[in-house]
């Protein structure tokens, strides 16, 4: 390779440090406890086993992006920069990857368009959270594998060896996220657009691919629903209401590529309509404009229809027609289209590139204005992705940035108010779960939470009304119950309190502080009968907790003297 290569690969991850230098200082935000800090799963080699062999113990059984993971934590524990400092590896080289892919399909602007791919501010949610190495990760071996493949198609497929590698990155690809299924795809676009064909000899290899993605994406959409939690009334849409909403997905990603400005973490929800013929008046403009550049390929070439059709297959996973957890809050997210940007970039930096070089032979001016033309480009993606990493800092920067920029955002107001209450920032907590509350009157959490806090600030009265709200809304939720009860008998209700107590109790029979706290109040409404055999309970589960003890004596004597027998017998809802 020649030291022109070396020069322009290293100047295109060293462009990719200067933007994301913020990251690299950077912390952990949501979602990062379950993927490294409280994920059991990276501490011994059983947890690495248990990465491969059981669905349940990550989030998502993506055991290669876990294994990195699970490497990396054995090398710097939970020190955040080596994490972030993979991820930002894992992008350049990406970006490189990219380049040699279009190097290799002779696309004009090839370096341009990885750079633009690198150093937009998009891609900042993708590398500045750790919890999306996931994407980095699955991206370098989905180019990989492109790079492998349209080597040999384009070799005159004369290694045989070839695609069987692209299989094996692809399978490495799956196993880091299962979004890359797609690939296959996305290869037979490619070489429509470059041959006008896609050969027998390629289809006997793009199609068990194929089946090997749609087997890994099933997994994962099956896991979404029945582990993560992805089913309930928010993913209750009608067919209609999706093919409305997947028109409006892809020109809100096409139109945050093209003016990447009031980037969110999470943005504001559409309601799904599909009332009236305008509710898809954004579906119906897609299908337009695909069969406009379709009809056109032969005057313009089916460079446009290609990239299009890259965007959209590339997109289909997050297009609102399989249920994904994050779409509980919104149907769009910047990581949704790490990859599938790769379509309108390419297209747009190559006809920006034709377009000069035509002008450039009537203009010679042009040529040495329009380096200095896409220098700039790049230096204002690169500051507005310089600014964006710093949002990424930590969870209130992430959240106070999301609130301000959504107001709407109700989970975002909820983390930040748990992390205000933690800090003991009680009136401005307390502000941030009521308006949760407002936009989700019916938000378990933040019900719970808030009483937490009126009930920490003395305002029982308010807390007995709240935290009756959050064991409605959340019955199995035990801590709730026992700050009502405690909330309650400071009311002096404690007829009021015992039903709950008794709900505890069912739910934590081998908690002995709730069994004391419903046999305390059995006793106190005279159900000796009831109260004794859980105060036994308590007290055999701990034997050293007096208040177990004190009561349990107290209600055996008031037994005797009230003549009350009671049954040897375990408390319902607990062991045999």
């Amino acid at each position: 390779m020649s030291r022109g290569f070396w020069a322009a690969g290293l100047l295109l991850a060293a462009l990719v440090f200067v933007a994301y230098a913020p990251a690299l200082r950077a912390g952990y935000i949501w979602d990062d406890d379950r993927y490294v800090t409280a994920n059991a799963a990276l501490r011994g080699f059983d947890g690495l086993v248990a990465l491969w062999t059981t669905f349940s113990a990550t989030p998502q059984f993506y055991p290669l992006t876990h294994t990195l993971l699970w490497i990396q934590f054995a090398l710097w524990g939970l020190d955040p920069r080596g994490y972030h400092l993979v991820t930002v590896l894992l992008h350049a080289g990406s970006a490189i990857l990219l380049w040699r892919i279009l190097r290799l399909l002779e696309i004009p602007g090839a370096w341009l368009a990885a750079a633009v791919f690198a150093l937009h501010p998009l891609q900042v949610e993708s590398v500045a959270w750790i919890t999306e190495q996931k994407n980095t990760l699955s991206a370098l071996f989905y180019l990989g594998a492109a790079r492998v493949f349209l080597s040999w198609t384009e070799g005159g497929h004369r290694n045989r060896l070839q695609p069987v590698l692209a299989s094996a990155l692809f399978a490495a690809a799956l196993l880091s996220k299962t979004v890359t299924s797609t690939l296959p795809l996305a290869l037979g676009i490619v070489l429509w657009w470059k041959h006008g064909r896609v050969e027998r000899r390629e289809l006997l290899w793009l199609a068990p691919m194929l089946g090997a993605g749609a087997i890994l994406a099933t997994i994962t959409r099956h896991l979404e629903k029945t582990q993560i939690g992805a089913t309930g009334s928010d993913w209750a849409l009608t067919l209609p209401q999706r093919i409305a909403l997947s028109g409006r997905i892809v020109w809100f990603y096409l139109g945050k590529l093209l003016w990447p400005e009031k980037l969110v973490f999470i943005y504001p929800r559409w309601a799904p309509d599909a009332s009236s013929l305008p509710a898809f008046a954004a579906t119906i403009a897609v299908v337009a404009v695909a069969a406009a550049a379709w009809v056109s390929r032969g005057r313009l070439g089916r460079g446009p229809a290609a990239a299009l059709a890259f965007f959209v297959v590339t997109l289909l996973p997050a297009l609102g027609f399989f249920d994904v957890y994050p779409m509980r809050y919104s149907w769009v997210a910047d990581h949704f289209q790490y990859l599938a940007s790769l379509g309108p970039i390419v297209l747009a930096v190559a006809g920006a590139t034709v377009a000069t070089r035509r002008l450039a032979a009537s203009y010679k001016s042009l040529r040495r204005v329009a380096p200095i033309i896409a220098g700039a480009v790049l230096a204002l993606l690169s500051g507005r992705t310089f600014a964006r990493c710093h949002v990424y800092a930590d969870d209130e920067t992430l959240w106070r940035d999301t609130v301000t920029q959504n107001d709407g955002a109700w989970i975002a107001h909820n983390n930040l108010g748990i992390l205000l209450a933690q800090r003991g920032q009680y009136d401005e907590a307390a502000r941030q779960f009521e308006r949760t509350l407002v936009l989700r009157p019916e938000h378990s959490g933040a019900l719970a939470n808030l009483g937490y806090l009126q009930e920490l600030t003395g305002r029982d009265d308010e807390a007995a009304k709240t935290l009756t709200r959050a064991a409605a809304a959340r019955p199995a939720d035990v801590d709730a119950r026992n700050h009502l009860v405690s909330v309650l008998i400071r009311l002096h209700r404690p007829l009021d309190a015992l039903p709950h107590a008794l709900a505890a109790a069912r739910l934590r029979p081998d908690d002995p502080e709730v069994l004391a706290d419903a046999g305390a109040l059995l006793a106190g409404a005279g159900r000796l009968a009831e109260a004794i055999p859980m105060l036994e309970r308590a007290v055999a589960l701990r034997p050293e907790l007096a208040r177990a003890v004190t009561l349990l004596d107290r209600a055996r004597r008031s037994a005797v003297r009230s003549g009350v027998e009671y049954p040897d017998a375990p408390v319902p809802g607990s062991a045999p």
